[in-house]
Protein backbone atom coordinates (compact mmCIF):
# COMPACT_ATOMS: atom_id res chain seq x y z
CA UNK A 1 0.00 0.00 0.00
CA UNK A 2 1.28 2.91 -1.06
CA UNK A 3 1.17 6.20 0.98
CA UNK A 4 -1.35 8.78 0.26
CA UNK A 5 -0.29 12.47 -0.15
CA UNK A 6 -3.09 15.69 -0.40
CA UNK A 7 -1.39 18.38 -3.04
CA UNK A 8 -3.23 21.72 -2.48
CA UNK A 9 -1.97 23.22 -5.66
CA UNK A 10 -4.21 26.22 -7.65
CA UNK A 11 -2.45 26.17 -10.70
CA UNK A 12 -3.18 23.70 -12.81
CA UNK A 13 0.01 23.31 -14.83
CA UNK A 14 2.23 23.14 -11.45
CA UNK A 15 -0.25 20.70 -10.14
CA UNK A 16 -0.13 18.03 -12.48
CA UNK A 17 3.53 18.67 -12.95
CA UNK A 18 3.90 18.07 -8.94
CA UNK A 19 1.16 15.22 -9.33
CA UNK A 20 3.36 13.74 -11.87
CA UNK A 21 6.67 13.90 -10.05
CA UNK A 22 5.37 12.33 -6.86
CA UNK A 23 3.46 9.35 -8.45
CA UNK A 24 6.60 8.47 -10.46
CA UNK A 25 7.95 8.02 -6.80
CA UNK A 26 4.89 5.35 -6.05
CA UNK A 27 2.65 7.54 -4.06
CA UNK A 28 -0.92 8.40 -4.55
CA UNK A 29 -1.99 11.82 -5.01
CA UNK A 30 -4.93 13.58 -3.48
CA UNK A 31 -5.83 16.76 -5.44
CA UNK A 32 -7.33 20.21 -3.95
CA UNK A 33 -7.45 23.35 -5.69
CA UNK A 34 -7.43 26.17 -2.64
CA UNK A 35 -6.94 25.84 1.13
CA UNK A 36 -10.55 25.18 2.01
CA UNK A 37 -11.06 22.48 -0.49
CA UNK A 38 -7.97 20.77 0.58
CA UNK A 39 -8.89 21.18 4.34
CA UNK A 40 -12.41 19.46 3.44
CA UNK A 41 -10.63 16.55 1.41
CA UNK A 42 -7.92 16.03 4.20
CA UNK A 43 -10.76 15.47 7.43
CA UNK A 44 -12.77 13.58 4.72
CA UNK A 45 -9.19 11.03 3.91
CA UNK A 46 -6.92 11.61 6.48
CA UNK A 47 -3.86 11.75 4.00
CA UNK A 48 -0.88 10.64 5.43
CA UNK A 49 1.06 13.87 4.54
CA UNK A 50 0.11 17.34 2.96
CA UNK A 51 1.61 19.50 0.33
CA UNK A 52 0.51 22.63 -0.23
CA UNK A 53 1.32 25.84 -1.91
CA UNK A 54 1.75 29.05 -0.29
CA UNK A 55 0.19 31.56 -2.51
CA UNK A 56 -3.39 30.88 -2.95
CA UNK A 57 -6.73 32.82 -3.28
CA UNK A 58 -8.96 32.80 -0.40
CA UNK A 59 -7.01 30.34 2.62
CA UNK A 60 -3.63 30.52 1.94
CA UNK A 61 -0.79 28.37 3.22
CA UNK A 62 0.15 29.45 6.45
CA UNK A 63 -3.56 29.67 7.46
CA UNK A 64 -3.97 26.20 6.28
CA UNK A 65 -1.24 25.11 8.39
CA UNK A 66 -2.31 26.22 11.41
CA UNK A 67 -5.77 25.23 10.92
CA UNK A 68 -4.21 21.58 10.35
CA UNK A 69 -1.60 21.92 13.52
CA UNK A 70 -4.49 23.34 15.88
CA UNK A 71 -7.29 20.42 14.82
CA UNK A 72 -7.23 17.02 17.17
CA UNK A 73 -7.60 15.23 14.17
CA UNK A 74 -5.12 16.83 11.66
CA UNK A 75 -2.35 17.84 14.06
CA UNK A 76 -0.25 14.73 13.83
CA UNK A 77 -0.35 15.27 9.62
CA UNK A 78 2.67 16.40 8.54
CA UNK A 79 2.38 19.74 6.50
CA UNK A 80 4.94 20.69 3.51
CA UNK A 81 4.57 23.93 2.43
CA UNK A 82 6.05 24.14 -1.09
CA UNK A 83 6.16 28.10 -2.42
CA UNK A 84 8.43 30.72 -4.79
CA UNK A 85 8.80 32.77 -1.97
CA UNK A 86 11.92 31.97 -0.67
CA UNK A 87 12.56 34.83 1.68
CA UNK A 88 13.63 34.39 5.43
CA UNK A 89 11.24 36.10 6.43
CA UNK A 90 8.92 33.66 4.00
CA UNK A 91 10.33 30.71 5.70
CA UNK A 92 10.56 31.74 9.46
CA UNK A 93 6.47 32.52 9.04
CA UNK A 94 6.53 29.13 7.36
CA UNK A 95 7.96 27.44 10.27
CA UNK A 96 5.94 29.46 12.79
CA UNK A 97 2.95 28.58 10.90
CA UNK A 98 3.46 24.92 12.32
CA UNK A 99 4.92 23.49 8.35
CA UNK A 100 7.53 20.68 8.93
CA UNK A 101 9.47 21.94 6.22
CA UNK A 102 9.23 25.08 3.73
CA UNK A 103 10.34 24.50 0.53
CA UNK A 104 10.73 26.44 -2.50
CA UNK A 105 9.61 24.94 -5.87
CA UNK A 106 12.40 23.67 -8.01
CA UNK A 107 12.52 21.57 -11.55
CA UNK A 108 12.16 18.26 -10.58
CA UNK A 109 11.17 18.75 -6.93
CA UNK A 110 13.84 16.69 -5.51
CA UNK A 111 14.36 18.72 -2.74
CA UNK A 112 10.57 18.45 -1.81
CA UNK A 113 10.96 14.42 -3.01
CA UNK A 114 13.59 14.35 -0.47
CA UNK A 115 11.59 15.89 2.27
CA UNK A 116 9.11 13.37 1.67
CA UNK A 117 10.68 10.25 2.38
CA UNK A 118 12.17 12.35 5.67
CA UNK A 119 9.53 13.07 6.91
CA UNK A 120 7.27 9.68 6.75
CA UNK A 121 10.49 7.72 7.71
CA UNK A 122 10.45 9.70 10.98
CA UNK A 123 7.19 9.35 11.88
CA UNK A 124 7.27 5.81 11.41
CA UNK A 125 3.74 5.81 10.70
CA UNK A 126 2.32 2.65 8.03
CA UNK A 127 0.16 4.16 4.66
CA UNK A 128 -3.21 5.16 6.17
CA UNK A 129 -6.06 2.96 4.74
CA UNK A 130 -8.46 5.08 2.82
CA UNK A 131 -10.83 6.70 4.47
CA UNK A 132 -14.20 6.79 3.21
CA UNK A 133 -15.98 10.60 2.96
CA UNK A 134 -18.08 11.34 5.99
CA UNK A 135 -19.87 14.55 5.57
CA UNK A 136 -20.67 14.82 9.13
CA UNK A 137 -17.55 14.77 10.39
CA UNK A 138 -15.46 17.34 7.72
CA UNK A 139 -17.08 21.16 7.62
CA UNK A 140 -18.18 22.70 4.48
CA UNK A 141 -16.17 25.15 2.58
CA UNK A 142 -18.31 27.83 3.38
CA UNK A 143 -17.85 26.71 7.51
CA UNK A 144 -13.40 27.02 6.80
CA UNK A 145 -13.24 30.88 6.86
CA UNK A 146 -15.42 30.67 10.03
CA UNK A 147 -13.10 28.19 11.77
CA UNK A 148 -10.04 30.46 10.78
CA UNK A 149 -11.27 33.19 12.01
CA UNK A 150 -11.57 31.57 15.35
CA UNK A 151 -8.39 30.40 15.54
CA UNK A 152 -6.76 33.89 14.68
CA UNK A 153 -9.43 35.74 18.01
CA UNK A 154 -7.84 32.44 19.84
CA UNK A 155 -4.18 33.56 18.79
CA UNK A 156 -4.67 36.95 19.66
CA UNK A 157 -5.83 36.09 23.02
CA UNK A 158 -3.16 34.31 23.89
CA UNK A 159 -1.01 36.42 22.57
CA UNK A 160 -2.41 39.64 24.55
CA UNK A 161 -2.19 37.18 27.59
CA UNK A 162 1.83 37.11 27.13
CA UNK A 163 1.88 40.60 26.58
CA UNK A 164 0.14 41.42 29.48
CA UNK A 165 2.06 38.69 31.99
CA UNK A 166 5.45 40.30 30.91
CA UNK A 167 4.07 43.63 31.29
CA UNK A 168 3.85 42.50 35.08
CA UNK A 169 7.72 42.40 35.04
CA UNK A 170 8.76 45.29 33.69
CA UNK A 171 10.69 46.98 36.41
CA UNK A 172 8.99 44.89 39.04
CA UNK A 173 11.18 43.41 41.87
CA UNK A 174 8.66 43.28 44.82
CA UNK A 175 7.30 39.71 44.46
CA UNK A 176 4.14 41.44 46.36
CA UNK A 177 3.82 43.82 43.17
CA UNK A 178 3.82 40.98 40.87
CA UNK A 179 1.53 38.78 42.69
CA UNK A 180 -0.81 41.93 43.08
CA UNK A 181 -0.92 42.66 39.63
CA UNK A 182 -1.03 38.81 38.48
CA UNK A 183 -4.30 38.53 40.83
CA UNK A 184 -5.72 41.39 38.93
CA UNK A 185 -5.27 39.86 35.47
CA UNK A 186 -6.24 36.33 36.60
CA UNK A 187 -9.46 37.59 37.71
CA UNK A 188 -10.47 39.76 34.47
CA UNK A 189 -10.04 36.57 32.74
CA UNK A 190 -11.24 33.63 35.40
CA UNK A 191 -13.82 33.31 38.24
CA UNK A 192 -12.35 31.97 41.05
CA UNK A 193 -12.55 31.44 45.03
CA UNK A 194 -8.83 32.04 45.94
CA UNK A 195 -5.50 31.89 43.56
CA UNK A 196 -2.09 31.37 45.11
CA UNK A 197 1.24 31.52 43.56
CA UNK A 198 4.14 29.52 45.53
CA UNK A 199 7.06 31.24 45.36
CA UNK A 200 10.66 28.87 45.49
CA UNK A 201 12.60 31.90 47.57
CA UNK A 202 15.57 29.15 47.72
CA UNK A 203 15.59 27.58 51.40
CA UNK A 204 12.33 27.91 52.35
CA UNK A 205 8.78 28.95 49.59
CA UNK A 206 6.59 31.58 50.00
CA UNK A 207 2.89 32.17 49.74
CA UNK A 208 0.95 34.87 48.08
CA UNK A 209 -2.63 34.44 48.13
CA UNK A 210 -5.66 36.15 46.87
CA UNK A 211 -9.11 35.23 48.86
CA UNK A 212 -12.44 36.05 47.69
CA UNK A 213 -13.88 34.20 51.07
CA UNK A 214 -11.52 34.94 53.92
CA UNK A 215 -13.11 31.80 55.80
CA UNK A 216 -11.06 29.65 53.63
CA UNK A 217 -8.07 31.44 54.28
CA UNK A 218 -7.01 28.21 56.42
CA UNK A 219 -8.37 25.44 54.22
CA UNK A 220 -6.57 27.07 51.34
CA UNK A 221 -2.90 27.29 52.76
CA UNK A 222 -3.27 23.89 54.52
CA UNK A 223 -3.79 22.64 50.45
CA UNK A 224 -1.43 24.84 49.04
CA UNK A 225 1.65 23.82 51.36
CA UNK A 226 0.75 20.12 51.35
CA UNK A 227 0.88 20.29 47.28
CA UNK A 228 3.53 22.63 47.20
CA UNK A 229 5.84 20.05 48.93
CA UNK A 230 4.19 17.00 46.95
CA UNK A 231 5.69 18.96 43.71
CA UNK A 232 9.22 19.36 44.97
CA UNK A 233 9.27 22.88 46.34
CA UNK A 234 10.60 23.66 49.84
CA UNK A 235 8.30 23.96 53.14
CA UNK A 236 6.19 27.51 53.78
CA UNK A 237 8.10 30.24 55.32
CA UNK A 238 5.31 30.84 57.24
CA UNK A 239 5.17 28.21 60.53
CA UNK A 240 2.27 26.44 61.35
CA UNK A 241 0.56 25.54 58.11
CA UNK A 242 -0.54 22.17 58.65
CA UNK A 243 -1.04 20.13 55.40
CA UNK A 244 -4.74 19.89 54.72
CA UNK A 245 -7.05 17.76 52.61
CA UNK A 246 -7.88 17.90 48.80
CA UNK A 247 -9.55 20.67 47.06
CA UNK A 248 -12.05 19.70 43.86
CA UNK A 249 -11.89 20.96 40.93
CA UNK A 250 -8.42 23.13 41.40
CA UNK A 251 -6.22 24.04 38.80
CA UNK A 252 -2.46 23.31 39.42
CA UNK A 253 0.36 24.57 37.48
CA UNK A 254 4.20 24.80 37.95
CA UNK A 255 6.06 27.44 37.58
CA UNK A 256 9.11 25.93 35.55
CA UNK A 257 12.44 26.96 33.62
CA UNK A 258 15.63 25.23 32.61
CA UNK A 259 14.91 22.73 34.96
CA UNK A 260 14.18 24.76 38.14
CA UNK A 261 10.96 24.58 40.11
CA UNK A 262 10.33 27.95 40.24
CA UNK A 263 7.07 27.90 42.16
CA UNK A 264 3.13 26.96 41.64
CA UNK A 265 0.41 28.90 40.22
CA UNK A 266 -3.26 27.13 41.66
CA UNK A 267 -6.76 28.60 40.66
CA UNK A 268 -9.57 27.20 42.87
CA UNK A 269 -13.42 27.58 41.90
CA UNK A 270 -16.59 28.30 43.87
CA UNK A 271 -17.87 25.08 44.91
CA UNK A 272 -19.57 23.11 42.47
CA UNK A 273 -17.58 24.83 39.72
CA UNK A 274 -15.53 23.10 37.35
CA UNK A 275 -13.06 24.31 34.75
CA UNK A 276 -13.27 23.71 30.65
CA UNK A 277 -10.11 23.04 29.08
CA UNK A 278 -9.75 26.38 27.48
CA UNK A 279 -9.06 27.80 30.93
CA UNK A 280 -6.76 24.97 32.00
CA UNK A 281 -4.71 26.39 28.86
CA UNK A 282 -5.00 30.19 29.87
CA UNK A 283 -3.54 28.80 33.35
CA UNK A 284 -0.60 27.10 31.67
CA UNK A 285 -0.02 30.24 29.18
CA UNK A 286 0.13 32.11 32.53
CA UNK A 287 2.79 29.78 34.24
CA UNK A 288 4.81 29.96 31.52
CA UNK A 289 5.53 33.69 30.96
CA UNK A 290 5.42 33.32 34.83
CA UNK A 291 8.44 31.95 34.65
CA UNK A 292 10.21 34.46 32.98
CA UNK A 293 9.08 36.97 35.88
CA UNK A 294 9.96 34.88 38.56
CA UNK A 295 13.71 33.93 37.13
CA UNK A 296 14.30 37.67 36.83
CA UNK A 297 13.04 38.01 40.30
CA UNK A 298 15.30 35.02 41.63
CA UNK A 299 18.27 36.79 39.98
CA UNK A 300 18.32 40.11 41.68
CA UNK A 301 17.37 38.07 45.13
CA UNK A 302 20.34 36.16 44.64
CA UNK A 303 22.15 39.25 43.60
CA UNK A 304 20.94 40.93 46.71
CA UNK A 305 22.32 37.65 49.06
CA UNK A 306 18.98 36.89 49.90
CA UNK A 307 18.31 33.82 47.82
CA UNK A 308 20.11 30.81 48.72
CA UNK A 309 20.35 28.32 45.78
CA UNK A 310 18.43 25.36 45.68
Amino acid sequence: MSYRLLLIEDSPTQLLTIRRNLEAEGYTILEARNGAEGLVRAYNELPDLIISDVVMTGINGYQLCRLVKNDSELSGTPVILLTKLDGSIDRFWGLKSGADRYIPKEPGFQNLILAIREILAESKVQPRLRILPDSARAPAPEEINGRLNQLLERLLFEATIIDEVRRIGEDLLDIDLITEKLFALLSSILNYQSCAVVVNQGAFSSLQLDLNDDTQETVVKSYVSKLALQLGLPPMREEGIKAGGLIENALTQPIDMTGLRLGLLIVIPYPNQAYKPGDQKVVRLIAEQLSIVLRLYRSHQQREGSVISS
